[in-house]
């Protein structure tokens, strides 16, 4: 048996069933082994930043670890951004990169890996000899489950090559997992308990952590006791939809009435959420308020832009223990729950004048909650333009959204895509992302076609890069310097192996995403909208238009 084999045999331990890569010199033997496993499926990307950022995908949807495969030297540098984003997601993720022998003559792509690899923020671990291989793969992967991090797996070439000629006995890392720490110790919550029994104007905000273990109906009851209204970060946007004091998302991507209410709040609990500088605009949104954490993990390693109380736990449990806690003093309260409150958030939305240069983004933005089925995936890439899916599209019943915004990357929503749809087969898939992001990766919708993935990918052409158009023009210079005439996408799409079609008007976009639904595979909707309609968040920071985003209901 070559080494190679022997590592093949470790990652389908590793429970490595679905991968995703670009093939080398540096991998090949070992994806030539992969593919003779049984249920091993991988999806060859035409670049390796997206076949990581593939991976990333997959493992934010499925809680399992993403795996990527790609060669040594230039293969590895291609994925720096995405190393970068994976990092700052903290998503569970081993990158497998073959390695130069650094005896060998020919050193063409040959560098210092690992100084690459941790300047992108990731874990570097390779495997230094036969006789510790086991342990040493073990090990990458253990990193990157325990500590939510994205790993580089390196593997020198000359050593895959060997001959290992004794039986290979692997214990993959899930054997040695340590317990999670789930409940917090009752005096440890105690000063939570104590401020939301004296708190007046209670925010409960749930992130990605409250999603993760299921705390829905605890924070719901916790906030009926206190009477706090809820509201969530971008990542969580939708969870409390259909609740008649959830205020949606809070920061900078809140509603006109949202951001009202927050500014008055006097207590705000983040349940799995960070509440880092866009949740919290700055550490601006809540000028009155303390605030507490509840998080799975151990203390932020910051202090961070709005200091406060930090319980590590599992959300539902510290949750339903605050509550327990409430109950057992009897404390129950109106809180926000008031009439004046009410008025705030039924008070009819602003009417918005129709752009006479495209299609309206808002509106845009409002008729896509139509179109999108209950329990669908919905993925988005970043720029000017997610700012209208976050704040005018409704989600709704059993609906999750995915953003690619970290490390303020754009061109990721694609390639991340093509991994949250691999990891949630069969289930409805709407991908929004713009036209200069689309731009990054086209060759991807290859990889679409290939892998016959279900995929509705609404493009949001605003004919240049949005954000460096709103920025440039209240400075007095040209937008034309970040504007462009569009190609025409759909053509494109079919030239692929897709469909799609050109939106005429705003109101036959739910049909679209219906039409693209019930034809499967790609089908892309060319969505030209007008490229002089700043965002609500841009409006308020660079043309000093306050926002008027409104409060949303899942449509009926």
């Amino acid at each position: 048996m070559k080494v190679y084999e022997a590592i093949a045999q470790a990652l389908i331990a590793e429970g490595c069933l679905d991968m995703f890569g670009l093939m080398g010199d540096g991998n090949m033997w070992l994806w030539g082994s992969l593919v003779k496993h049984e249920g091993f499926k991988i999806i060859s990307a035409r670049h390796e930043a997206a076949a990581v950022s593939m991976a990333d995908g997959y493992s934010r949807t499925t809680g399992k670890v993403g795996v990527a495969m790609v060669t040594c030297g230039p293969g590895l540098t291609q994925c720096g951004t995405t190393l970068m984003i994976a990092a700052r997601n903290r998503s569970q993720m081993v990158l497998i990169t073959g390695e130069i022998d650094p005896g060998a003559k020919n050193k063409t792509q040959s560098m210092d890996q690992k100084r690459f690899t941790e300047a992108c923020a990731a874990r570097f671990h390779t495997v230094t000899s036969i006789d510790n291989m086991a342990e040493e793969i073990a090990e990458a992967f253990y990193t990157a489950r325990v500590h939510r991090v994205p790993v580089v797996l390196n593997l020198n070439m000359d050593l895959q090559d060997r001959e290992f000629d004794w039986d290979f006995e692997y214990r993959p890392s899930t054997d040695f997992l340590p317990p999670r720490v789930m409940n917090p110790h009752p005096d440890v919550l105690a000063p939570v308990v104590e401020k939301l029994a004296a708190a007046k104007r209670p925010v409960i905000i749930a992130g990605k952590g409250a999603i993760a273990s299921g705390a829905r109906e605890e924070i719901i009851r916790l906030a009926d006791r206190v009477g706090a209204i809820l509201a969530t970060s971008l990542q969580g946007k939708g969870y409390f939809a259909g609740e008649a004091w959830d205020v949606g998302i809070a920061g900078a991507f809140a509603s006109e009435p949202s951001e009202q209410l927050l500014a008055e709040a006097d207590f705000v609990l983040g349940v799995g959420a960070e509440l880092g500088y866009y949740t919290t605009e700055g550490g601006l949104l809540f000028p009155g308020a303390e605030v507490a954490r509840i998080d799975i993990k151990p203390m932020p390693e910051e202090i961070g832009v709005i200091p406060g109380l930090f319980v590590q736990g599992d959300a539902r449990r510290s949750v339903a223990a605050i509550s327990e806690a409430l109950e057992t003093r009897q404390v129950r309260s109106e809180g926000y729950r008031n009439a004046e409150t009410r008025a705030i958030l039924d008070a009819p939305a602003h009417k918005f004048d129709a752009p006479a240069d495209g299609l309206d983004p808002r509106a845009v933005g409002h008729y896509i909650a139509y179109g999108l089925p209950e329990n669908c995936l919905v993925t988005c890439g970043a720029g000017h333009f997610f700012s209208f899916p976050a704040m005018y599209t409704a989600l709704p019943k059993g609906a999750e959204i995915q953003f690619s915004y970290q490390f303020g990357a754009v061109g990721q929503g694609l390639p991340l895509a093509i991994g949250t749809g691999a990891g949630n087969p069969g289930r409805p898939h709407i991908v929004i992302e713009g036209d200069g992001s689309m731009l990054f990766h086209i060759q991807e919708l290859d990889t679409v076609t290939r892998f016959k993935q279900q995929m509705v990918l609404i493009v949001w052409n605003d004919g240049g890069y949005g954000a460096e158009v709103h920025k440039l023009v209240p400075k007095g210079f040209e937008m034309g310097q970040s504007h462009w005439d569009s190609p025409d996408f759909v053509a494109i799409a079919k030239a692929f192996g897709g469909d799609g079609v050109l939106l005429t008007k705003e109101s036959d976009l739910p049909g679209a995403i219906q039409e693209g639904l019930r034809k499967g595979g790609l089908y892309l909707i060319d969505a030209r909208v007008s490229p002089t309609t700043p965002s609500d968040p841009h409006g308020k920071v660079y043309y000093g238009i306050p926002s008027k985003a409104p409060l949303l209901r899942p449509v009926k």
